[in-house]
Order: structure tokens, then sequence, then C-alpha cells
């Protein structure tokens, strides 16, 4: 407490235009169930919180992934000048100079007006008081405290250098800077941005801001000198900075001319070329694909409507239509079906024409999904004959690139979709992702199973047949080198798959095995079933020859799935269609079931069940059928929030154990991206396979793999999303 109250006079007392305005302090007291001697405890817990003022427009990091995206030259400048002067007051204006060292894009936050301000002080009072263990990011650290752990103000001048460098010219040129002298560096982007420049600006205009553009690169070039004693001061900076805005002719400066037009698009498209790369990835049948992301940063719902100008060359024939939330990204899946021989580059002369839109709130709502192309359609149409049709309906031609080069990750943030279509691959449901092998297991509605390799993107023909059934639902036991099946018969069929021979076989259920569990550490795994009199979850032990240990029994429909808890080696919840979620431990008799019920005016059952943990408190989060996602507090055994959205049922539902995201699965075809702690939704991403049924994360990494109705699909999300808990981005 003590030293919370010193982190907070402190923090209060900063009062500059471009630092992040403390407002308040706050502490929640609740009361924390915890497993204790087998039973289950409250515990009291307190949570205290220091409360800033809101930033509307996020983090810098968002704007910086391409300099051709986002935001204009005079927005960038005015960025850069505001971080300056907002370093400048932390170096020279303090009575006790602060010395910020985490300086950083996702630490300097952005209002409504566009104006940056530092945050995140967490690691100046550190330095403080004269302890030089500081953590930050690696790349805006200086080597002098990489190496030596030398602290001065000259590390926070070298984090703005790689700041302003970026902010420049984009994460993707920035890339390329080591493989080339600080001159040839700037040449080139001087002149990417001057051909930018050159389609709205011309004369004195031109030159003054082309001249002003390669000036601050030549200062940013200044703040990363390896010797921090040739690096320029604050004030030096900002000096310069002054001396570069006379370059600018006068009666421009004042009206703050727009250099570009892109801000003022409702959508940010990206790319603006959509690239099909050839695929050769052995006997797989991975289609070629590619991702168009549409960035929405207004306060509007916006509408959209893709066009294929030759649909038969897709998977999808119909225009691709949706809506893109608020301060949200809408990812499009796009799938080219198999090239010729004869396709390239050069012959391509294929095209997709975008039509966007604001829309009200009630406007395009619940369309059904066999008609919505057509609904669509006609709301465009009906758009463009209204009154002032131009300012209201936006048309962007995006022109389509085939190669037959090998295929290799686009640039952007979100690498393009590896796609598998195969009759084995269709109306998937179960997937599984091997902890330490590149290896997804994926099952489906017609009794198939079969593995591929990620990387490759080839089936496992190793792997021998596990059973004559159909299986419908498939786990591995990793650490024995184990993958278990359940076949439509109520059957269990166990297989070691380094040796390639069967294990086991056992009756379970006496209907289609619907869920199984593994557990984490025990010798356990859970397993359910989809008959309709069997409303049993039964738990078996390997180490006893596979014994069923005990039966649970207490829900009046159908288990839809069940999960073990992965910080409660004797806890599961479980989901059914009666409505409830069960909390069940595994060492006590049904009197220490914990229920959760759905409100009463609901009737939908639920269809998945999963655990994460926000504030280090452990919360179950539940997909439904009346189209929410809702996140449940054992505490107080209450739904705390609905993640809404989504046009239909919710069919999975997952943590990403490497990125902060909740992961939601629909059956109107979307995966969802939530922010974990904020609850807002980040990413609408749509591979245009049909409803979603099962989802699964490759470990470590920021992949993921969704299985649909129409085939299997592999992404790898964007890289601007914070570890979890581990302090750096990807």
């Amino acid at each position: 407490d003590e030293q919370l109250q010193k982190e907070f006079t402190g923090l209060k007392m900063l009062n500059h235009p471009n630092i992040v305005r403390l407002l308040a302090y706050c502490y929640e007291q609740e009361q924390l169930l915890i497993p204790y001697k087998e039973k289950h405890i409250f515990a009291p817990r307190t949570i205290r919180v220091l409360c800033f003022e809101y930033m509307k427009n996020g983090s810098l990091d968002q704007y910086i992934e391409d300099a051709s995206s986002g935001l204009s030259w005079h927005g960038r400048y005015q960025i850069i000048k505001g971080i300056s002067e907002g370093l400048r007051y932390l170096h020279e204006g303090l009575k006790t100079p602060i010395i910020h060292m985490n300086l950083k894009p996702s630490n300097i936050l952005l209002d409504h007006n566009m104006i940056p301000k530092i945050a995140d002080f967490g690691l100046r009072r550190l330095v403080g008081e004269g302890n030089a263990r500081c953590m930050g990011t690696i790349a805006y650290m200086s080597p002098e405290f990489i190496e030596r752990q030398i602290i001065s103000h000259k590390c926070d001048i070298y984090s703005l250098g790689v700041i302003i460098i970026k902010l420049i010219t984009g994460e993707r040129l920035y890339s390329g800077h080591f493989d080339m002298s600080s001159d040839r560096f700037i040449e080139l982007a001087h002149e990417e941005w001057r051909e930018r420049l050159q389609k709205t600006l011309n004369g004195m205009s031109l030159e003054g801001y082309s001249q002003q553009i390669k000036k601050c690169l030549e200062i940013a070039f200044k703040c990363v000198e390896l010797d921090r004693h040739e690096r320029p001061s604050i004030g030096d900076i900002i000096d310069r900075l002054n001396e570069t805005e006379t370059l600018i002719p006068e009666e421009v400066r004042a009206v703050h001319t727009r250099i570009d037009s892109t801000h003022s698009e409702l959508l940010e498209v990206h790319p603006q070329e959509l690239y099909f790369p050839f695929m050769l990835k052995g006997r797989c049948e991975a289609m070629s694909s590619c991702s168009l992301q549409l960035k929405n940063r207004g306060d509007n719902r916006v509408a959209f409507m893709l066009v294929a100008s030759n649909p038969d060359r897709y998977l999808t024939r119909k225009p691709l239509c949706g809506i893109v939330p608020p301060r949200c990204v809408y990812t499009l899946s796009l799938t080219m079906l198999q090239q010729t021989a004869s396709t390239s580059s050069s012959d391509s002369s294929d095209f997709f024409t975008l039509y966007t839109t604001a829309v009200g709130q009630h406007d395009l709502l619940d369309v059904p999904k066999d008609v919505v192309s057509v609904e669509y359609d006609y709301f465009f149409k009906k758009v463009q004959k209204m009154p002032g049709a131009r300012d209201k309906v936006q048309v962007a031609t995006l022109k389509v690139i085939c190669d037959r080069r090998p295929a290799t990750k686009s640039i952007g943030r979100s690498s393009s979709p590896e796609v598998i279509i195969r009759s084995d691959a269709q109306q998937v449901s179960s997937i599984d992702v091997h902890p330490t092998e590149p290896w997804i297991m994926a099952t489906n509605r017609l009794g198939n199973l079969c593995i591929w390799n990620y990387n490759t993107m080839a089936p496992l023909s190793a792997i021998g047949d596990i059973t004559d059934e159909p299986v419908h639902m498939a786990k591995y036991i990793a650490r024995e080198k184990w993958l278990v099946a359940g076949d439509s018969n109520g059957g269990i069929h166990v297989y070691n798959y380094d040796k390639n021979q069967h294990v086991k076989s056992f009756e379970a259920h006496e209907s289609c095995i619907t869920t199984l569990a593994v557990h984490r550490a025990r010798p356990f795994i859970l397993s359910s079933s989809s008959e309709d009199n069997d409303h049993l979850i039964k738990l078996w032990d390997w180490d006893k020859e596979w014994k069923c240990t005990r039966t649970f029994q207490g829900h009046t429909e159908r288990v839809t799935q069940a999960t073990f808890n992965p910080q409660d080696n004797d806890s599961f919840a479980s989901a059914s269609w009666d409505g409830t979620v069960k909390i069940w431990n595994i060492c006590s008799d049904d009197a220490n079931i914990i229920t959760l019920k759905l409100d009463g005016n609901v009737t939908e059952g639920l269809l998945c069940v999963h655990y994460f943990t926000r504030f280090n408190r452990q919360h179950p989060i539940v997909g439904c059928e009346d189209k929410t996602t809702q996140i449940w507090e054992l505490g107080m055994k209450e739904c705390v929030h609905k993640l809404k959205g989504n046009t239909d049922h919710i069919s999975a539902a997952k943590l990403h154990q490497v990125l902060a995201l909740l992961i939601t699965g629909s059956l109107d075809g979307t995966v969802n991206l939530w922010n974990s702690i904020t609850y807002k939704l980040e990413n609408v991403i749509d591979f245009n396979l049909g409803a979603v049924y099962a989802l699964g994360c490759i470990e470590d990494s920021r992949r993921i793999v969704v299985g649909c109705h129409q085939g299997i699909a592999i992404m790898d999300i964007w890289h601007q999303y914070k570890t979890n808990g581990k302090g750096r981005k990807y």
C-alpha cells in the first residue's frame, strides 16, 4: 500500500498535454473461490487499480505497420512532435527528471484528436532509485543498456529514434534497414514518400514536405547512434523539428493541408493488390488463399460488399458481404480454386470491387445466410439511388495477382491463411493440435480421422487405421505418445502413434462419443455421448487398466463439452443442452457440484465451455445458442459479461495461450478475436468456409486452426497482440 501510494502521488504530479493523465485510484474486494484440502472455499482478495484518462484511438502500434496505411504525413509529423514535447517535459521540465526506459509505440496513446500521450511509467521508478535491472522491449532498448546496463536520458533518445523511423517507414521497410547504410535507407524511404506526396501536392508544398520527411529521418538516425554521446538531447531534437516546419509554405501550414485522403476513407483496406501464390505442398489439397483486412477506425458500423470480376475462379462465387463493427478489423479469407499451369502474374486480368457505406444501428441486422448477398446487393443499389450517393458509397478496385513462384508469407499483419478442402477435412467435428509435433488431427461428421503436418500441409500416412468404426472425436495424449478416439457406437480406442500399434479398445457408452477431455497431469480422460437418455460423464484411469473410476450424473440433457480446469487438478467443467454449466470435483461426491444456470428468460442451451484467466482470476467462458458468449464469475455464480455480435450459435470458445485473446467460433462462419482484459472485439475473421465447428491453437505460436463445414483453415494472427503475461509483443 505504501509503494502504491508513492506511485500514485508521483504520477498525479505529471501535467503535460503529451503525458497521459492519472485520474484516480480505486480498489475492489471480492471473494475468490479456491481449492483447499479437497474442497472449494472462498478467500478474500483485494484488487487495486490506477485509473487514467480514456484514449479513444488506442496505441500508436496500430498505426505503424505500413507507411501507406492509416495516417497522412501531417498526422505522422504531429505525433512525432507531440512525443518529443512529452519527452522534453520528462527530461527537462521537472524538478526531478524522469527517464522513461520503456518508450515504444504501445506506450504512446492517442486521444480523439490523435494527440499522442506518453504512458506506462512502471519502469521509471526503478531508475529513480538507482536500480539498473529494468525490463522493456529489446527492439527499443539502447545498446549500452542491453550490454552494460548503463542508464541515462540517451536511452529514451534511442527509443524515440526507433519510433520515428518506424512511424515514417512502417514495419515492413524498417525491417530491411539493417541490410544497408543509413544514407541508402533514408534515400529509399524518402523516394517512397515523395511518390505518395506527388499524388496530392505539387510545387513548393511538395518540395517542402518532402524535405521535412528527409530531415526527420536524419534526426531519427542521429538518435540511434551506437555511441550515446553522439545522440542529440531532446531539446536539440525539438529545435531541429521546428526548423523543418519552416520548409513548409506558411499558407499551407495555416490550414493544415491533408497530404493524402486515406484517413477519410470509411475503411482502411490492406493490401491494395491481392496476391494468390501458387501452392505446391505435398499431396494435401491446400488451396491458394489470401487475406484482405478492412479496418474501421470510426464510430459507425460500415457495410461492405466484395464482388469478383470472375467469380467462377473462387471457392465462394457469391459476393462477400458483412458489417465491420466500430473500431474493429474484419479479415476476409479469399480462396482461389486450383490455378492452371498457364496462370501467371502477367496474364491475370481479374479484380475485386469493394463497395462500402456507413450504416445505422438497425440496418442489415439478422440477415439470413442464404440470402445475404441478395440483401446487401439490394441495399447498396438503394443507397446509390439516394441524393449524394457518391459521398455515401465508396468504391475501390483491388487487382488480383497470381504467381507461379513458391508461396511465401505475405507482407502485413496477418499472413495469408492456408486452406485444406477435401472430403475428410469437411464437416469437422473435432480439432486437436499436438503440443510438440507439427500435427493437426481432425475428425468429421462422416466418421473420418486424418492427421496433417501443418508445416508441409501433407497427410501423415505412417499412422494406420485406428478402428473400422466411424470416429467423431479424437485427442492426443502426448506424454504417452497415444491418440484416443471415440467412435459412433460408444467405443473408445487408444493407439500408439510412435510404435504404430493398437493399445486398447473398450465400450464406454451406448452411442456416439461426442466429448473427450485429457487431464494435463493425471492418467485421466473424460467422455460423454450423444445418447438422449445418457447424460453421464465418465472418468477413465489408464493406470488402472482403463477402468471407469467415477460417473458424474446431474445434467438433464445431452452434455456438449467437458474440459479440465488448467489451474486445478481436481476440477472440471461441463456444458449441456439443459442450459447449465456444472463445476465438478473428481475426488468428491455430487454435493460439491457448482451449477451455473442461464438467465431464466433464455431457453437455448450451451454448446461449449472453456477456462480463461483475467487479473489472476479464473472464469468459465461459455458459448450459447442465443448467439452470445458468456463470461461467468464462479464466486457470484452469475454471468458478468456477454460478448455479442454474432448472428448464429457460438460453437467453440478458446483462450489463446500466447496472446491475450479470447477466440470464439460461430455457426455464422466467423471467428471473433476478443481482448481478454477489456472484452473489446478486435477482429472478425471470415474464412468463407461455412459454419465454424472447432478451434485449435498451435503451441507457442500465433497460429490458429479452424475446423469448418467446407474445410480447415490455418492462419497466423496479427503480431501486434501482447503475449500472455510476458511483457513483450510479437
